[in-house]
């Protein structure tokens, strides 16, 4: 195991570390939950709408199929605006196994739908005209394959569309691609596909993927280059024209294992990178760390490398990450302060040029096995943190809480 290397502010957590569990959540179920649909295990937020896979629902008897749930803020809290199905929908398509939401567009993965073979992979876009949504494409990668998992992971601005197929063969098996997509005359068109430059078998590029602005990062967090299963994140810019690879980051302690890259977020000039399966010297295997990567004229550098004040063993710190201009997410699903694996959410600050530990924060209901942290997003001051395996609804139904943070 190793040291957490680069992280100048363990001096600050004996006297910040606590944990909050107030009023300022508020839990969102699918109004027709049922066991094992999942609720939450993907969710997005963009301002006052909240979007939330559910990848085993059933729908219209179709076992895992998927959906999708749209949730509105109001003057009564956040309210189910919409359930998105696909039409035609399939069984075991798990559409909503990935989401992304920007203004009134919503993408819905279905890395296991078998337009171009079995498990090829789909996203279906939806759009809403005020408050009622509708299905507007289904996007293939137009070379998919069998087992390919396009719609594993998808970014989403106004201009572009990013999405992940981290079992394609190009060029070997599973190295994997990103496909990106440009918006123009109200649809998607097919750009571009990425590739690593230097890809190999099993590399898994594209497990994860960013978008801000006119930078992709896409997580290859197989990639062996700096250790067996290290993992890497591969940055691209585009110049008007075409994307073009301007960066391979890896953590400069990158160790067996570690899967650094399984789930990426950038903001500007900044990369916030997870390793969860880290092993940290003192705490325990798997205890998981997360790296903040700085842009400065073009060129990359790791400078800080943040893990959990109170982590231990197997807590997956960094299984979900989400990133903005000061507050960095990072949790950890399988923390045990409410029970075992019940999961936990840390908050991260910038001062003075320095990301230090705010506070840790847990869902108020927590009980164990909930993994509270399976993923998160982040929109402003709100947060949106997701439990799939809670059982309101039903065994693993799943929910979703929406934080609102406060300094």
């Amino acid at each position: 195991m190793k040291p957490a290397l680069i992280f100048k502010c363990l001096v600050c957590f004996g006297s910040l570390l606590t944990w909050q569990s107030d009023a300022n959540q508020q839990k969102l179920l699918a109004n027709d939950g049922n066991a094992q649909d999942q609720f939450g295990f993907s969710v997005a937020l963009d301002g006052t709408t909240a979007l939330v896979g559910a990848l085993n629902a059933d729908v219209n008897k179709l076992k895992d199929s998927g959906a999708a749930y749209v949730y509105t803020l109001g003057a009564d809290g956040w309210q189910q605006q919409a359930k998105l199905v696909a039409e035609p929908a399939f069984a075991n398509d798990t559409l909503g196994g990935n989401v992304a939401l920007k203004n009134n567009i919503a993408m819905l993965g279905a890395s296991k739908r078998d337009d171009k073979g079995e498990d090829a992979g789909a996203v279906i876009a939806f759009e809403r005209s005020a408050s009622s949504w509708s299905q507007k494409q289904i996007i293939t990668a137009d070379d998919g394959k069998a087992g390919d998992a396009f719609g594993q992971s998808i970014a989403l601005s106004e201009r572009f569309l990013v999405i992940g197929a981290p079992h394609s063969d190009t060029p070997q098996h599973d190295s994997g691609a990103a496909y990106v997509y440009i918006r123009a005359h109200g649809a998607w068109q097919f750009h571009t596909k990425l590739t690593a430059s230097d890809g190999a078998e099993g590399d898994l590029f594209g497990i994860s993927v960013a978008l801000d602005g006119d930078t992709i990062l896409v997580g290859a967090d197989l990639n062996d280059e700096r250790a067996e299963k290290a993992g890497a994140v591969y940055a691209y810019v585009f110049d008007g024209k075409q994307w073009r690879q301007q960066a391979k980051l890896m953590a400069n302690d990158g160790a067996n294992t570690d899967i650094f890259g399984v789930r990426v977020a950038l903001y500007g000039d900044t990369a916030l990178i997870s390793a969860r399966r880290d092993d940290i010297e003192g705490v325990g295997i798997d205890a998981g760390s997360a790296y903040i990567f700085e842009r400065t004229n073009g060129r990359w550098t790791q400078t800080q490398k943040l893990v959990a004040p109170d982590g231990k063993a197997d807590d997956r710190f960094a299984r979900g990450v989400a990133l903005n201009q000061d507050t960095a997410l990072i949790t950890a699903m399988h923390h045990d302060a409410a029970g075992d694996n019940s999961g936990a959410l840390y908050v991260f600050k910038k001062q003075l040029g320095q990301w230090r530990y705010a506070r840790k924060i847990v869902a108020n209901d927590a009980v164990a096995e909930d993994k509270f942290g399976w993923n998160v997003a982040l929109s402003d001051s709100t947060a949106a943190v997701a439990a799939p395996l809670r059982d309101d609804k039903g065994n693993a139904a799943g929910a979703v809480y929406v934080l609102k943070l406060v300094d």
